[in-house]
């Protein structure tokens, strides 16, 4: 069988992209060391992500996993996303950025990126060579990173995941997905958690890497790592008067990963008091 070598170098999928099955050839790639930072539900806080850019240049990858922005702030969403968009372009001068939207990102209109929505605050920040935005399927270093945008349908979701699927297939590349809603219920859950866990059962990357619930990690239950249906689950929760966010260190060669908080109890949050209404 004849093999072919494609160049490790991180690339974009055009939204024209087509795939065509190929036969009788191999593709092999170079597995390389990746340090990944994930975290999720960062809620508008301006010194998480000052936090963040101080520390961004010891990892390869920083994967934000959806709330950016936060509805129960009285600043509008689309003035929280101008300051967002400016703190993530920041931080990817210094590294690679991936992001997928979550249920508060929702500011402004949506605009059909590669035949689903996709928020147009979010798909202005792909403009940025060093910015994986909400919607893609991009390749960084031996690495298939799938970023999937919370509001559109499963089916549409499916148009980033087939061609996760299919680079793997193609590649032998490890496969990582940010899904902003976990694949397993939880108490005090909605129901999405199903479609979830049926996108994971589907398509089985190596990483399902999520946020939305806060106390998710701290529930016996569940935990910030787990392995469902021989996939890796990471959810890094989030206490959201903490000094710095929760989040997961991930070290893609050694398959280590660890998780670091201001707390290893759930500490219950208090909407009204810290957004008493007007």
């Amino acid at each position: 069988m004849p093999e072919m070598l494609l160049d490790d170098r991180p690339y974009r999928l055009p939204p024209d992209f087509l795939f065509f099955e190929m036969q009788d050839v191999v593709v092999t790639v170079c597995n390389q060391r990746m340090k990944i930072f994930i975290t999720a539900d960062l809620h508008y806080r301006e010194h998480w992500f000052r936090w963040l850019l101080g520390r961004a240049a010891d990892y390869d990858l920083i994967c934000i996993v959806g709330d950016l922005l936060d509805m129960f702030y009285r600043e509008p969403r689309l003035a929280q996303a101008r300051e967002v968009s400016r703190w993530i372009r920041e931080l990817a001068k210094v590294t690679r950025v991936a992001i997928c939207s979550g249920n508060h990102d929702n500011a402004g209109r949506q605009i059909s990126a590669d035949r689903a929505p996709v928020y147009e605050w979010l798909v202005e920040l792909g403009t940025e060579p060093n910015i994986i935005m909400d919607g893609v399927t991009e390749i960084v270093s031996d690495l298939i990173v799938t970023t999937v945008p919370y509001h559109c349908s499963k089916e549409q979701k499916s148009v980033w995941l087939d061609r996760g699927k299919i680079l793997r297939r193609q590649r032998g590349s490890r496969w990582l997905v940010l899904h902003h809603v976990p694949p397993r219920a939880y108490p005090g859950s909605t129901g999405e958690e199903r479609e979830a866990a049926e996108l994971l059962r589907t398509y089985r990357p190596e990483y399902f890497v999520s946020g939305h619930s806060h106390q998710y990690p701290y529930l016996a239950e569940n935990g910030w790592a787990q392995t469902i249906n021989g996939v890796r689950v990471f959810v890094p929760g989030q206490l959201l008067d903490a000094a710095f966010p929760n989040h997961i260190v991930l070290d893609t060669e050694s398959g280590e990963a660890s998780w670091q908080t201001s707390s290893r109890e759930w500490i219950l949050e208090d909407l009204l008091a810290r957004f008493p209404p007007e």
